[in-house]
């Protein structure tokens, strides 16, 4: 039935029923007497009327329900629905649903496909509010996905060059090429280059440093000043350049296509702590989009850290060499303050001539000088605070000093006295006392005052106290003897690990010489195939930590000889705590790692030809070797955990010797001696054993080793013993009746000491019995740090040779030269050390006789150091005041230029002749400061090297000396 007539049947069935029932009540009424049977039949026609419009309206109903259904579930498949109705509105209502589902369902598709990145185009047939919307979100996935593009460009970008920058921070050039190229080729650009600011006489320019195009490395050499160009423009105003239609003529690119002029130029400045550092030019065919160029402004601010970041470790490289160089010039110090001294007297004669000004500069000479006046008796007539202070003197006490209660040595007080007396400066440098008994030492200046007539009035003295510099340089001489002498290899690198100084000990050692080696890593060339890559991997590891090294290493000498080293590395730290060197020092253990090898293979020996049994410390067998088997006739298994007394006779077994025996051995006691023991055949045999206990970590006994021999043996043993003992006694009376021996217990208490050393230094043996090193010690040098170092290394293992100092019995100095070494007894325990030495004293008197004697020297004769090529190296105060020249302008001195020799000599004659050793004498004339030429008579000496190969020049002017001496006999 059609869902349309059934609605009409309803209609006119509802009314049906309606006029039945009514005519079924009126006819009740007019005709009462009426059959019931009509009334029936009327509701039986009205309840079928009733019955078929209720099914209709519930089957109508269920198809409204799954249409519904349909709407609401997209996973119903609506080719297989049907809905049997011919109501229109249910048709409209099922059509709209199915229009909106295949809507829906075009959609899902394309947002799926959306996702898979594809790309959907709308159409006529398909164009709708949700399509519309699908498209849009399309669209702004698009630019979401761009976007995130970009940024992980610009991203990944800025990571890459990261490391770039942290690869490529050594070498500036290098620097710029490596990062220009790598900036073309991520930003697809064509050529680039990048440049360094710089400064040349007030005039601020920009240099390049690298350039690159078409993956090719261009020469870098070119300058543009501020504001020269573009280029210029971007570092006078410090701003992005981006030029989209590029001249002509402003920079073409050259390939094996021909040229092409780049349309678009991108100049970027560097700039750091708002400094410019430089810029970043980039030329490219296609358009930079806006990602692109924010990405470069990103990296230009990291490229200009970096830029910063090199220029302030080249500069501090720079610094780092210029500082070491003028420590190895230990003369440079004295020098200066000669010219300071110099400039002192300068002032004071300008103060005589201007009395205004003298008010002044002597306040600032009270606050930065020790200033005193003398009578012309050399009586003090006043003293400044720092003065007195410097003395620890009392107002009081001025009045009653003399000159001779500062200056202590006659010779050198008269000296002084005479000089200033005759009207000359004098300066001096020498040791005092405080009144507190301390030793000081001054430099001091002294100057005649002369009144008006001519007349000297007083003396003035000017001084500056140089006991911190005369303890600095003392120290520096012995620690610089001390390495120059010394066996053991001394190495000094930069922070990165790079040679900087070798002693003589290292070229010894090794044959390299320092210019061999100078700026490489020692690992390099000292380590080999032989060497443990295990301690290399922990040392380099170390480094990197900047720790501290001890280790012990195989190394390979210049001609390929292998040595081992027990090295010791120490990082030094600046006061900031930053680092600034490594210092190595290696010892020669060659011979004690063979004679730890010698003991090794002994006792692989010992084990092979000595029978060996272990016990637990109660007795119970735990191994044995066939030695002591083949001895004892027993099978192994027979003796495995069976009892020591199984071995022994009743009588033994049962005794209190035998028991303390095991007593002994479980406290960890090591037990020697004769033994009877019983084979398993019942014969008895005698062995010479040597209990060892074996202990744990925490130092328990956990077991015992016997080792086991036959009597004959050990007898020949025993004698071969006793012929070494007595050698070794001879050997240790030849020793003691030359070289001067101290004996010294664990803790550095004295023991013993020979007559040797007894009887140069006047002590008794009771005298220092008892004491330590640190009492042999100069009362100065008793708290330093290096020889509480020196005991702890000797403690620990390691020892120590070269030159000593302590005192005699009467307080003076006494030198000694050879090895302190610890001795061990038979379980590696420090039992004692041992000082083997030969005293250097009048050796060491020598030498300060003969330094003395050069300082002399220096005194009364002008000097002049050149180097081989005949470069001014260094001279000595009286040079420098008959040239005019000062220690600085001397360097830029000519020897070519402003030095002339006599009788056509030649400086490579003169090289001649001194690599012969001959002394040459000539006439030499030279070019005062003031442009005025000076002739004298000198003498030229030649200083050789370790090598004997001429190092350097020395030039004594003596006949400026001479002149001065007719002067003085004529005055």
């Amino acid at each position: 039935m059609r869902i349309d007539r059934t609605h009409r049947f309803l209609i006119v069935g509802f009314g049906g029923m309606l006029v039945a029932f009514i005519a079924s009540i009126l006819l009740t009424l007019v005709f009462k007497s009426l059959n019931p049977f009509y009334h029936l039949s009327i509701y039986a026609i009205a309840f079928v009327f009733f019955f078929i419009m209720v099914l209709n309206y519930v089957r109508e109903r269920k198809g409204i329900k799954r249409i519904s259904d349909l709407g609401t579930d997209l996973s119903v498949d609506d080719s297989k629905f049907e809905v049997k109705s011919s109501n229109k509105w249910t048709r409209n209502f099922y059509q709209d649903i199915l229009s909106n589902r295949q809507k829906i369902k075009q959609a899902t598709e394309w947002i799926n496909a959306i996702a898979e990145g594809e790309k959907i185009e709308l159409t006529e047939d398909n164009a709708n509010h949700l399509s519309k919307a699908v498209i849009n979100l399309q669209s702004e996935l698009i630019k979401f996905r761009s976007k995130e593009e970009k940024s992980a460009w610009q991203a990944e970008g800025l990571a890459k060059f990261s490391e770039l920058l942290r690869t490529y921070n050594e070498n500036m050039k290098d620097f710029g090429f490596h990062i220009v190229s790598e900036t073309v080729k991520y930003v697809e650009g064509n050529q680039g280059a990048i440049f360094l600011a710089g400064k040349e006489d007030d005039e601020e320019y920009l240099e390049m440093i690298g350039c690159y195009a078409y993956e090719r490395r261009k020469l870098a050499n070119k300058k543009i000043s501020k504001g020269e160009g573009l280029v210029g423009q971007c570092m006078q105003e410090k701003d992005l350049i981006y030029i989209t239609d590029v001249p002509e003529q402003y920079v073409k690119i050259t390939s094996g296509l021909g040229h092409a002029t780049p349309r678009h130029i991108l100049i970027i400045p560097l700039i750091s702590d708002e400094k410019m550092v430089g810029a970043m030019e980039l030329a490219s065919f296609k358009v930079l989009e806006d990602y692109q160029i924010e990405f470069l402004k990103d990296l230009a601010k990291n490229i200009a850290a970096s830029v910063a970041v090199i220029q302030v470790n080249e500069n501090t490289q720079q610094l780092l060499v210029e500082s070491q160089k003028m420590s190895n010039e230990l003369q440079a110090n004295e020098e200066e303050m000669r010219q300071n001294i110099e400039e002192m007297e300068a002032t004071q004669e300008e103060m005589s001539r201007n009395q205004l000004e003298l008010d002044g500069v002597f306040s600032a000479i009270n606050n930065t000088l020790l200033k005193a006046e003398f009578d012309v008796e050399g009586n003090v007539i006043s003293a400044n605070q720092k003065f007195k202070e410097f003395l620890k003197w009392e107002e009081a006490d001025i009045k009653h000093k003399k000159h001779e209660n500062i200056c202590k040595n006659p010779e050198r007080c008269g000296e002084i006295w005479r000089k200033v007396q005759a009207g000359n400066n004098h300066i001096v440098e020498y040791e005092t006392r405080t009144s507190k008994k301390e030793k000081v030492w001054i430099e001091a200046s002294y100057s005649p005052v002369l009144d008006t007539n001519g007349n000297l009035k007083k003396i003035l003295m000017l001084g500056q106290d140089i006991s911190e510099r005369v303890a600095n340089e003392e120290e520096q001489r012995r620690l610089s003897l001390v390495a120059d002498n010394t066996d053991n290899s001394v190495i000094i690198t930069d922070k990165e690990g790079l040679i900087e100084y070798v002693n003589s000990g290292f070229e010894n050692m090794t044959g390299y010489k320092l210019e061999e080696i100078r700026g490489r890593k020692p690992g390099e060339f000292l380590q080999g195939p032989e060497t443990n890559q295990e301690t290399k991997k922990k040392i380099s590891q170390l480094l990197k930590e900047e720790k501290p090294i001890n280790e012990e290493i195989l190394n390979y000498a210049k001609d390929g000889r292998t040595y081992w080293v027990s090295l010791a590395i120490n990082p030094v730290r600046d006061a900031n705590g930053e680092l600034q060197n490594f210092i190595a020092v290696q010892a020669d253990i060659t011979a004690t790692k063979k004679s730890a090898l010698d003991a090794k293979y002994k006792l692989e020996a010992i084990g092979r030809s000595n029978a060996v049994i272990e016990f637990d410390t109660k007795g119970f067998v735990i191994d044995v070797n066939q030695n002591y088997l083949d001895i004892i006739g027993y099978e192994k298994e027979e003796l495995i955990g069976k009892h020591d007394e199984s071995m022994v006779d009743q009588y033994t077994s049962k005794s209190k010797e035998y028991k303390q025996l095991w007593e002994r051995l479980a406290k960890g006691e090591f037990v020697t001696d004769e033994f009877e023991r019983y084979t398993k055949s019942g014969k008895k045999v005698i062995l010479k054993c040597v209990f060892n206990p074996i202990f744990d970590i925490n130092g328990n006994a956990i077991k015992v080793v016997k080792f086991a021999n036959d009597i004959t043996q050990e007898k020949t043993l025993e004698r071969e013993n006793e012929r070494q003992q007595v050698e070794l006694m001879n050997h240790m009376e030849a020793i003691n009746k030359t070289i001067g021996s101290l004996e010294f217990d664990k803790k550095g208490k004295i023991v013993k000491a020979n007559e040797i050393y007894l009887s140069i230094t006047g002590f008794k043996l009771e005298d220092i019995q008892g004491k330590s090193y640190f009492d042999l010690l100069p009362e100065k040098d008793r708290f330093k740090p290096q020889y509480q170092l020196m005991w702890e290394s000797l403690q620990s293992g390691k020892f120590f040779s070269g030159e000593f100092k302590q005192v005699d019995k009467n307080g003076h100095e006494v030198w000694l030269s050879g090895t302190i070494n610890p001795i061990y007894d038979n379980e590696q325990n420090l039992e004692k050390v041992l000082l083997l030495a030969q005293f250097t004293t009048k050796s060491k008197q020598k030498l300060n006789e003969l330094g003395g004697s050069v300082t002399a020297m220096k005194g009364v004769i002008p000097i002049l150091e050149l180097n081989t090529d005949f470069s001014l190296k260094n001279a000595n105060p009286l040079f420098f005041e008959a040239s005019g020249y000062s220690r600085m302008t001397l360097k830029k001195v000519e020897f070519s230029k402003d030095f002339r020799l006599a009788n056509g000599t030649k400086p490579k004659d003169i090289l001649k002749d001194l690599d012969e050793g001959k002394k040459v004498e000539t006439y030499l004339e030279f070019k005062t400061n003031d442009g005025e030429w000076v002739n004298s008579k000198v003498s030229m000496a030649g200083v050789q090297n370790l090598d004997l190969e001429l190092d350097k020049i020395i030039i004594l002017f003596t006949g400026m000396v001479e002149q001065n001496l007719k002067l003085k006999n004529v005055n």
